[in-house]
Parts: C-alpha cells; structure tokens; sequence
C-alpha cells in the first residue's frame, strides 16, 4: 500500500514499540515489519527510553506510531506535534490497565486506537476508536512440528482463576488426554494434580508458541476476567472485545474452542463456521470430546485462517489507522 500520492517522497514514520520486551515483543514485530514490507513508507524503530527532542530534528516524521504507550513521555509527543508529525497511539492492554492510560498520557495524542470496543467511551473524545486484535501471516502460520510440541488439549497464557477452573474440570473428565499449559500456573490457585506435567515455562519466543499452536488437536482460547486478577481496572470496565489468542490461533490455521463472553468475537468470524466457542464447562465438555476426534475441527480452523488473512491482519488494522488519519497527514504536508 502506498501512503502517498505517485511522485511524492515516501512517508516516514517513527515507530516507538512497548519498551517492555517479553511477550509485547511480538507485537512491535508484527507492526513494524508490516510497516516495512506491506507500506510504501521510511520507518524507524525506537526504544521510548531512547526517544529524545533529537530523535524528531534528525528524522522528522510525518507519523508518530506508539503502541502500548506507557514508557513514551508526554512532553515527547508534544514534541513531535510541534514539529508537523500526527501523533497515533494504539493500545492494546484495555481495560486491564485503562487506569494508567487514562488523563494525559492518552489525552497528548491526535488520535488514539484500542484493542476493547466498551474502552472507547472511557476516554471521553472523539479521537478515540476500536481497532481489534489481527494476526501476522508471516508469522501466524501452518507449521508441521515435532512430537514435544503435540498435545490433545492446549492453553497458552497464565493460569488465572477462571482459567484453573477449566482445565482441571478438563482434567477430571479426560484423564487420558495430552495436555500442554504454557505459561505460570501456580500463583493463582490449586492445578488438578494430573496437570503438573503438563506445564511449561512461559514463553517470551513468539516462533515457539506457534508451533505449540499447531500442535495441539485443541487450542483452549480462555479470556481474561476484565477484574480478576486485580490489575488497572478500578472501575470494573466490561470488556467484549476478542483477545489476541482468537486471531493468533486463527492465522495458524489451528483449531480453538474459545469461552463465549466476548460478543464482538462474532464480528469478525462466522460462529460454527469459523469459530466455535463454549458457553459452560458442561458444554466445552461435550465439545471437547466430539473434536478431539472430529474431522470437522480441521475444516472450521482452515475457514477461520482464510477469513482471518483476508480480514484481521496487522496490514489491515494499520490500513485502518492511516484511512483514519489521512486528511490531517494531507493538511500537514
């Protein structure tokens, strides 16, 4: 996509990733080599730690892209402003730390884009718009792995209280069953004792991941409780919007069973078709059994990577991003 007119210098856009490292580096990945790949555009990539008045006078961007947006200092982003650049924040940890986003640190930015459709009104402007989680093709992919990364039964991520109640009532109904967990599950309850096992460390190495993905008969897809664990969601936001897992899981073309509380799942993928979720235990039970052995799961996993390449991926959402900010870009040339 080409984020200019034919004839015209390239856009430069100055991209500031988390600064946090871990798991929110796959995402600075995701983004910013779609930038690089899928945009007609000069991007650079920063550390907000290392982001300085200097850093604008030397690059001097059309766009400031920050995700996450914790580390980056307001004055900074004013900074930018002053110096023509449209100032773009995405965040993507609504609403379990929308009380450290609120006020300023949101409020400094032209336009502002978060991953919970019920986080919008929050902030209270009109600069402020959903944009849902997406996949990476290049890295969300069909992957033939090895036997350590197969399992029948898999969830990545931590072992929240909902989440502990899942699996050990899975547990107790498939003794028999591979399980995989991926992640810390042991601060938050009592793991049924047939798990402990199945329990691998938590993965900051997104490529590892996948290939658990792929490997997995199912993918367990549990959200979070918006509240539970407490976190920086003092006023108990809802949240109805799908997590990352959901378009993750999707772009591998591996089969999920996610939890059916987040309604805004079914805007994005056809229900049964596409995407098959649980409303109770006693239901992902039934469920569990019937694809365990169900032809079916490969057919609704195949139709959910297709719609999720054509639909939700990271050059779609940044396509809606410049779409959004288009004319102010055009006023400041």
């Amino acid at each position: 996509m080409r984020l200019v007119k034919e004839g015209k210098s390239a856009m430069k856009i100055l991209f500031v990733d988390s600064g946090i490292g871990g798991i929110a580096e796959r995402y600075a990945y995701d983004i910013f080599h779609t930038l690089r790949s899928r945009f007609v555009c000069t991007v650079e990539r920063v550390n907000p730690r290392a982001v300085t008045p200097e850093t604008f006078r030397r690059f001097r961007p059309n766009v400031l892209l920050v995700v996450h947006g914790t580390l980056m200092r307001s004055s900074l982003v004013r900074y930018a402003g002053e110096w023509g650049a449209t100032t773009v924040l995405w965040l993507v940890e609504d609403p379990y730390e929308i009380d450290f986003h609120r006020g300023e640190m949101t409020e400094v930015y032209d336009y502002v884009f978060t991953n919970e459709r019920q986080a919008v009104g929050e902030y209270g402007r009109s600069n402020v718009f959903y944009l849902p989680w997406c996949c990476n093709p290049r890295v969300h992919k069909t992957l033939r792995v090895g036997p350590s990364y197969l399992s029948d039964i898999a969830f990545v991520g931590m072992g929240f209280p909902n989440r502990l109640r899942v699996v050990n009532a899975l547990a107790e109904e498939f003794p028999g069953a591979v399980f995989r967990l991926i992640g810390d599950w042991a601060s938050w309850g009592k793991l049924h004792p047939r798990l402990h096992d199945a329990v691998l460390p938590t993965l900051s190495n997104f490529w590892e991941v996948q290939r658990f993905y792929n490997g997995a008969a199912i993918n367990l897809n549990i959200h979070r409780d918006p509240v539970d664990p407490p976190s920086g969601n003092r006023r108990g936001i809802g949240a109805t919007s799908p997590n990352d897992r959901v378009f993750a899981l999707a772009g591998c073309g591996a089969f999920q069973l996610v939890d059916d509380t987040r309604p805004d799942i079914w805007d994005c993928f056809a229900q049964d078709r596409e995407m098959v979720a649980f409303r109770s235990i006693d239901d992902l039970v039934e469920k569990v059994r019937y694809y365990l052995t169900s032809p079916d799961r490969v057919r609704v996993a195949k139709a959910a990577q297709i719609r999720a390449y054509r639909d939700h991926t990271f050059a779609r959402r940044l396509e809606e991003i410049f779409r959004r900010i288009k004319k102010p870009l055009e006023e400041k040339k």
